[in-house]
């Protein structure tokens, strides 16, 4: 698959899948416009893919418009950036949600969800225009199955699947464009999300940590194959796969 001719933009690009995603397109042809909140990291990934960078926080509207109307229109949206309110860790006090700041969810409901939906709001009309396009979004496999030391990070992940799930369905209709939306929904993976605490504890389950690459990779399977709402599952030793979404489909158990 060769992607030249194609721009892309990619959010929490400075690092982890955002920043391997980068790379992997632009090695495919893609123009890649990376975005972060980190000037100094997300400015280094588009040095080195040979593409531009725009200052973005996804949870605002206004900076989506902004950057849209500045580095777009976008063929290719791999709505990335996200994250956990404990790096991957329960908290001491027993029941996560007991715990709970205003400020805490907020912010992860605003880059978590308000990221993907302020995202696709704007490109997909660039795309209904031009007729075409593709937008993928990091999910979880938080976003299958029940994350007990995280609800509010499943509470995201499992927003975006059904986010993606419902806009696919509108795209399914006649007479839409040839605009394709998928969520990516890996296990656990380096990136920054997860902190070092929480990479003890995993590796005391015997759980294996991804590289960033092979989520990258995913992504790259997904644009060729076009799978309309489906959740790529992405997990350590298992061939990855497009699911559809059926309840009886047993998924991997992020707590072991």
């Amino acid at each position: 698959m060769r992607l030249d001719d194609r721009r892309a933009i990619v959010t929490g690009g400075a690092s982890g899948i955002g920043r391997a995603t980068a790379i992997g397109l632009a090695s495919l042809g893609a123009d890649v416009v990376v975005t972060d909140i980190d000037e100094a990291g997300g400015a280094s990934v588009a040095e080195q893919v040979g593409g531009s960078f725009a200052m973005l926080d996804v949870g605002d509207p206004m900076a989506w418009d902004r950057v849209v109307s500045t580095a777009g229109p976008f063929d290719i949206a791999f709505l990335n950036a996200g994250i956990s309110t404990r790096q991957g860790l329960p908290p001491d006090d027993g029941i996560p949600i007991a715990g709970l700041g205003d400020e805490e969810y907020r912010r992860i409901m605003s880059i978590n969800v308000d990221g993907v939906v302020y995202g696709t709001r704007a490109v997909i009309a660039g795309m209904i225009e031009r007729g075409a396009g593709d937008i993928i979004a990091t999910a979880s496999v938080a976003g299958l199955v029940p994350v007990g030391m995280d609800p509010i990070y499943g509470l995201t992940k499992h927003a975006v699947v059904g986010f993606v799930r419902s806009v696919a369905a509108s795209l399914e209709q006649p007479d839409t464009p040839d605009i394709c939306i998928s969520a990516i929904c890996p296990g656990f993976t380096d990136t920054n999300i997860i902190g070092e605490g929480a990479r003890e504890r995993i590796g005391s389950l015997g759980l294996e940590i991804m590289p960033a690459e092979h989520i990258a990779d995913v992504v790259a399977r997904a644009l060729d194959k076009r799978v309309q709402g489906a959740q790529w599952v992405v997990w350590p030793d298992v061939e990855p796969a497009a699911y559809e979404w059926n309840p009886a489909v047993t998924m991997p158990d992020p707590e072991g």
